[in-house]
């Protein structure tokens, strides 16, 4: 399968902004900004170790984000509605916050689609205690950390995006040995892998996609979990799957790095998931929509441990 390519020129501030409201169109999109380098380098981490100088060049390059599309006349549908709304933004954009948001496209082969973004994953630093590489990279010198390994099939569900770094860093900082863990929404399954290094010794995994409960198990395996179960569906339109993460559970730890609104509509089912003591870790959640994730899980008796911002974006760990 071939690919459209839309490419956006944008302002690193409006960069997540756009991304977020262009996403009921096309989930897929990369951003390219020259500062997230910079802040990456300055971050007083390991990860500076693993920074190809390539990454460096052109550091005066516009931001921008770039969807893709698959070819055929549903791709070319959803590529004209993505750059209607983004005219339709540009004519609302009286202060410039967006930029210019020139826009160009461009075709794109389905294995340059599928492994060029690889040059640009490297290994990198979280916490105190992990260190995440993906299988293609060797790591000569890990200074003492748990070296996660992830092949994320994808380049969703890295770890290196800001909702998956803030939960990765949550669980690093946990007592997890002997843990029963829910990762839902699982992805990659990088959260689940990272608490079963820590010593989780059962997780339960769930998505919607079923290449990633399949690429998930496969890094749970690869992380040392004890026992682990992968289901692909939605349970909360699905009463058997329901129904068996119930006999499972309940859970001391649970894992939703989704969207805001799932994670409200989730919030009654995951919070009696949850075993007395239990964590829980919302992420996902834009900062704009912090308030009514929060309420809506205090309210549900969960007590606040922490909240964690990181480019906009939200986690909230609490405790039942």
């Amino acid at each position: 399968m071939d690919y459209l390519k839309l490419v956006i020129e944008t302002t690193s501030a409006a960069a997540e902004v756009l991304a977020a409201a262009l996403s009921h169109i096309s989930p897929y999109c990369e951003i390219d900004d020259p500062n997230d380098v910079q802040e990456l380098s300055a971050a007083p981490s390991p990860r500076w170790d693993y920074l190809g100088e390539e990454l460096f060049e052109n550091q005066g390059r516009t931001p921008t984000l770039t969807f893709y599309f698959e070819q055929g006349e549903q791709g070319s549908l959803l590529l004209r509605e993505a750059e209607a709304a983004v005219r339709e933004l540009a004519a609302r954009d009286a202060d410039g916050f967006y930029g210019s948001l020139h826009m160009r496209e461009d075709n794109v082969r389905s294995e340059d689609w599928e492994n060029n973004w690889k040059q640009y994953y490297k290994p990198f630093a979280v916490g105190k205690r992990l260190l995440v590489r993906p299988s293609w990279e060797e790591v000569s010198d890990a200074q003492g950390r748990r070296v996660l390994t992830i092949d994320p099939a994808s380049s969703f569900g890295t770890g290196s995006h800001a909702t998956t770094w803030l939960c990765m860093e949550a669980l690093d900082g946990m007592e997890l040995s002997g843990a029963r863990v829910l990762d839902m929404g699982c992805g990659s399954g990088i959260l689940a892998a990272a608490a079963a290094l820590l010593g989780a010794e059962y997780v339960f995994l769930c998505d919607i996609e079923e290449t990633a409960v399949k690429t998930a198990a496969e890094n749970v395996a690869r992380a040392g979990a004890p026992l682990c179960d992968a289901r692909c569906g939605n349970w909360l339109e699905d009463a058997a799957l329901a129904a068996e993460i119930r006999a499972v559970g309940p859970f001391d730890v649970i894992c939703a790095n989704i969207v805001a609104d799932v994670l409200l509509a989730m919030c009654g089912g995951l919070t009696d998931l949850l075993r007395p003591g239990g964590d829980i870790l919302l992420s996902g959640i834009i900062e704009s929509r912090r308030n009514e994730v929060w309420e809506a899980y205090t309210k549900a008796g969960l007590t606040a441990v922490c909240e964690e911002h990181r480019d906009g974006w939200v986690m909230i760990h609490l405790k039942k």
